[in-house]
């Protein structure tokens, strides 16, 4: 495994961006605020520069793509993002994106519909080659960045990205860190047990490396968030007959005639639906995906509601101290579904994507 800087943090055209003297800093001393965060993955949001990698159908200047159709997809993009809270123009605290073409498309949504929102801090991921990408806009200082690469990245391989923010300090007087792995993994086009072993390879960088931040930051504040390809209870719905990239904890597996082995288990991220099973030791990482809890969906395949796109929590977020984990939820807007109740995915005039964008609060715990 190799890690890499591919772009570093950004002030995304600082002048358009910036907050203004009226905007409160998050270290300040009122109470903080409840921190959302949204992921979404906008299927294919390209931009209306000819850049040379587009797909065929996204290739500015032609009848299928132009200038007016970039800026209603941009329009639309937006809308989907704040479907969660109609009422509230300064959108998600974080926003955290999936198949985008580049850092223009982040900032023309920071300057354009989503300029209430006063986005001051964007990061986008590699590889170069790939021609859609994923992207980070915040409101939040990113004190540090860095995008990891795994033998291998290429397309169907993206980069993982890893950004850290400052949350300031609350009632313990602590400043907090909060570190977000975005992901997008590798699709099951070709079968999901023909691919899994990609989205494995993901899931063990993102392990090894949730390892040392953890060894070094024990109560390092931590979200694994994107489009994984793969629900949180993957080797339960194939049979547990493969070795998946999410894992529930050994313990957790029901028990059959032929236990698991070992190895199947080893290096990659455990998660769980119940919070009592979240950890950290040496037997492995174990993250908690809401899910379960929540109820829903983001994805629809072949009339299979799926849960492809997720949160996962880290221990240090569920454990009363600091900023907690609150809710979790996808969007529910019916504006973003079509008369057959999938999502309305973007058709060339019309249209958003084809998943949900979902939605996670954390907040100040006992407040």
């Amino acid at each position: 495994m190799e890690s890499r800087i591919s772009l570093k943090v950004v002030l995304a055209a600082a002048a358009a961006l910036s907050c203004g003297s009226t905007c409160s800093l998050p270290w300040s001393e009122k109470p903080r605020e409840d921190l959302i965060i949204v992921a979404y993955n906008a299927h294919n949001l390209f931009d209306d520069v000819n850049g040379g990698t587009e797909y065929p159908e996204f290739r500015p200047g032609s009848s299928t793509w132009n200038s007016t159709l970039y800026a209603k997809r941009l329009e639309l993009t937006a809308y989907a993002v704040e479907s969660f809270y109609p009422d509230n123009a300064k959108g998600p605290d974080i926003l955290c994106l999936t198949e985008i073409e580049n850092a223009k498309v982040l900032a023309d949504l920071a300057v354009g519909p989503l300029r209430e929102g006063a986005y001051t801090w964007a990061f986008v991921g590699g590889p170069p080659s790939s021609p859609i990408h994923c992207g980070i806009l915040s409101r939040l200082p990113i004190v540090s960045a860095r995008a990891h690469a795994f033998a291998g990245s290429d397309e169907s391989g993206r980069d993982i990205l890893e950004a850290s923010f400052e949350l300031g300090a609350g009632k313990s007087e602590t400043q907090e860190i909060l570190t977000i792995f975005l992901c997008h993994w590798k699709s099951r086009l070709e079968g999901a047990r023909e691919t899994e072993g990609a989205r494995r390879s993901a899931s063990i960088l993102v392990a090894s490396r949730l390892g040392e931040i953890l060894k070094e930051d024990p109560k390092r504040l931590v979200l694994v968030c994107g489009d994984f390809n793969e629900s949180p209870d993957e080797f339960e719905r194939v049979g547990g007959v493969y070795p998946t990239a999410f894992m529930p904890p050994p313990g957790a597996v029901a028990s059959s005639d032929t236990e698991p082995p070992e190895a199947w288990f080893k290096g990659v991220l455990g998660v769980s639906p119940s919070k009592g099973s979240v950890s950290s030791d040496a037997g492995g990482i174990v993250l908690f995906s809401p899910w379960e809890e929540s109820g829903g969906w983001s994805y629809q395949f072949r009339g299979d509601k799926e849960r492809l796109d997720g949160f996962l929590i880290s221990e240090s977020l569920l454990d009363g101290k600091g900023f907690e984990f609150l809710d979790f939820r996808p969007a529910d807007d019916p504006e973003l579904l079509d008369e057959d109740g999938l999502p309305f995915c973007w058709n060339g005039a019309a249209g958003y994507s084809d998943h949900l964008p979902i939605a996670l609060r954390l907040g100040e715990a006992g407040r």
